[in-house]
């Protein structure tokens, strides 16, 4: 065979693609972004990190994620959509404090991804679907969705709070203090559940329900 017709290995690739034989794809960066963070920790994550992880040139990124911002959305929404609520026909109150502990432990078992969580003001799709789930499992135990919704929002507040105290102050979890806690907050949405919804929280409701990506 003439070797003039052969293709030379660097003309077989577009410029920063993937090896040949190989295919990049968006499922695959973020995939990749998700392990990296996961293993080094979110703050020295950098795309050009990634792209030599894939064995691409930092441009071949750019097909698939429209910035460092997108991909981290991107990781975050993956690391939120793996969450599940809980299942079984426990009374309301017992299933929202399941669905606490059930989410801290899922924030402490990766603290890279909590910290990108944390990090993203924007919301994806997959925490307003959590929500909507949440809010539906209350409303079928005849809770008013607009305190449904200002409980989701409190749990978050208590949830997230106790991950990062105990982040701060570099110690174990404190099982008593978060138990303590999630009786208040019970207590409150117990209260709240007996009496038509405040103006405030139907106003949240409102606004959130108005907003294409609501946030959580």
């Amino acid at each position: 065979m003439n070797s003039s017709h052969k293709t030379s290995p660097s003309a077989a690739r577009r410029r920063g693609a993937p090896p040949v034989g190989e295919r990049l794809s968006r499922q695959a960066v973020v995939e990749a972004a998700r392990d990296l963070i996961s293993e080094h920790g979110y703050g020295g994550f950098s795309l050009r990190t990634l792209a030599g992880t894939l064995g691409v040139r930092p441009a071949a990124l750019y097909n698939h994620v429209r910035d460092r911002d997108d991909l981290l959305d991107a990781v975050a929404e993956q690391f939120v959509a793996t969450f599940e609520l809980p299942e079984g026909d426990a009374e309301w109150p017992e299933w929202v404090r399941e669905v606490a502990r059930g989410l801290r432990t899922h924030m402490r078992a990766q603290p890279h991804l909590t910290a990108v969580v944390l990090g993203r003001a924007s919301a994806g799709p997959a925490r307003p679907a959590l929500l909507r789930r949440f809010m539906a499992r209350l409303e079928r135990a005849g809770v008013d969705p607009a305190t449904a919704h200002a409980g989701w929002h409190a749990l978050l507040h208590v949830v997230v709070g106790a991950v990062s105290l105990e982040d701060a102050r570099e110690r174990m979890p404190d099982d008593d203090e978060l138990e303590t806690t999630l009786e208040l907050l019970i207590g409150g949405l117990l209260a709240a559940a007996s009496r038509p919804p405040g103006q405030r929280a139907v106003a949240l409701l409102r606004a959130h329900r108005g907003a294409p990506e609501g946030p959580v």
